[in-house]
């Protein structure tokens, strides 16, 4: 993964604020299936992911460093893989998470800033290399999990 990539993900461990808020989209949106069908799991599923990796971050949980082992197109992928990655980083999705309002009449305010909303545009390449990441780090933390338990 090229370094600006990365960058745009992870800063110090932490989220970008430009990602989180790309995240908080999709966990809140009624309907992720354009971007949970491209990465083959249901839409509950990716939520469910997404909604751990803004806790992670929430709590500073990622322990990620420089030898995090992602090359640029990931670790050991075959030629398929490969051109699904460079697909993917070309592969935008504009996502509409807007809120329904739960009353009946909706405030002034809130027809002010729906007139200045703007869709979310989402990086499918951005969303498998943090995929990526959180896979590496629920591994990584199963295996340390699993080491204290021999010990």
């Amino acid at each position: 993964m090229s370094a600006s990539r990365k960058s745009s993900i992870l800063t110090n461990r932490k989220l970008s604020v430009d990602f989180s808020r790309k995240l908080s989209a999709i966990s809140c949106a009624s309907d992720v299936s354009c971007i949970s069908q491209r990465f083959g799991m249901d839409q509950g599923h990716l939520k469910n992911i997404v909604q751990d990796i803004l806790e992670m971050d929430l709590n500073d949980e990622w322990e990620l460093g420089s030898d995090d082992g992602l090359s640029e197109y990931g670790e050991e992928r075959g030629k398929d893989d490969l051109s699904i990655w460079q697909e993917l980083q070309n592969e935008t999705v504009k996502l509409d998470y807007r809120k329904s309002s739960s009353s009946s009449e909706a405030s002034t305010d809130s027809l002010d800033s729906a007139e200045d909303f703007q869709p979310v545009e989402i990086n499918l390449g951005e969303m498998k290399t943090m995929l990526s990441l959180y896979n590496k780090h629920k591994i990584s933390v199963s295996a340390l999990t699993s080491e204290g338990k021999k010990m």
